[in-house]
């Protein structure tokens, strides 16, 4: 699209249900993928290692954001394109030729549902597909509440210093909360949501966990 500047709409930033259920971190993120759309017509290349480098984060991180992006409806992600629905009305004006340059063919707006590609040689699923559809049911899995089991092992693998005493607490009291935060905000994607309140949860005190025995401490 080359350079372009558009008008930003604060009240409509404010005012998203979708946007108020991100954290900092994740607004972050999701502001810098709304300038790149709006340069490139939409169409991102989705690309890990230099996003990682460019925000001074880590690949997890920001599969993790934009896992959390999705689930919320804020971005589409193909193959290896990422698309954002809202950046679409202004940017059908740009194509129409709103600012005041010449009109052009409007482009194909990319498939929410990116078609199934097809080894060439072998008529089977590629490899990027098959891994696809992979990461598409773990994140419908971490759409359900885990066990606690579960949510602990997370937790340690991330953190091994962290507190099982104290994440267990954390656990229950989301579980009591019918799967809401603190703030009463549902849980959409849990793993996420750890990843995020793990740094504020205290460190074990002079023990080592043993991952393999939740309910006991060695020395």
């Amino acid at each position: 699209m080359g350079k372009l500047g558009y008008t930003w709409y604060p009240k409509d930033w404010g005012n998203s249900e979708s946007v108020f259920e991100l954290t900092l971190v994740e607004r972050g993120l999701y502001r810098e993928l709304i300038d790149m759309a709006m340069l490139n017509d939409n169409k991102t290349e989705i690309n890990m290692k230099v996003w990682a480098r460019k925000f001074g984060s880590t690949e997890d991180e920001i599969e993790s954001i934009l896992i959390t992006l999705e689930t919320l409806n804020l971005i589409v992600c193909t193959d290896i394109n990422l698309f954002i629905p809202s950046c679409e009305s202004r940017l059908k004006l740009v194509r129409g030729g709103s600012n005041g340059g010449k009109k052009s063919k409007p482009t194909i707006k990319p498939h929410i549902k990116p078609i199934e590609s097809l080894d060439e040689k072998n008529i089977k699923p590629s490899v990027k597909l098959i891994e696809k559809k992979r990461n598409r049911k773990e994140i419908e899995i971490e759409k359900e509440i885990p066990s606690l089991d579960i949510f602990l092992a997370f937790a340690i693998d991330k953190r091994p210093s962290v507190d099982p005493e104290k994440v267990s607490l954390k656990y229950s009291s989301w579980v009591t909360n019918d799967w809401n935060d603190g703030n009463g905000n549902k849980i959409i994607n849990w793993k996420s949501k750890l990843l995020n309140t793990l740094p504020y949860i205290d460190e074990v005190n002079q023990k080592k966990y043993d991952p393999t025995n939740p309910a006991t401490f060695r020395n």
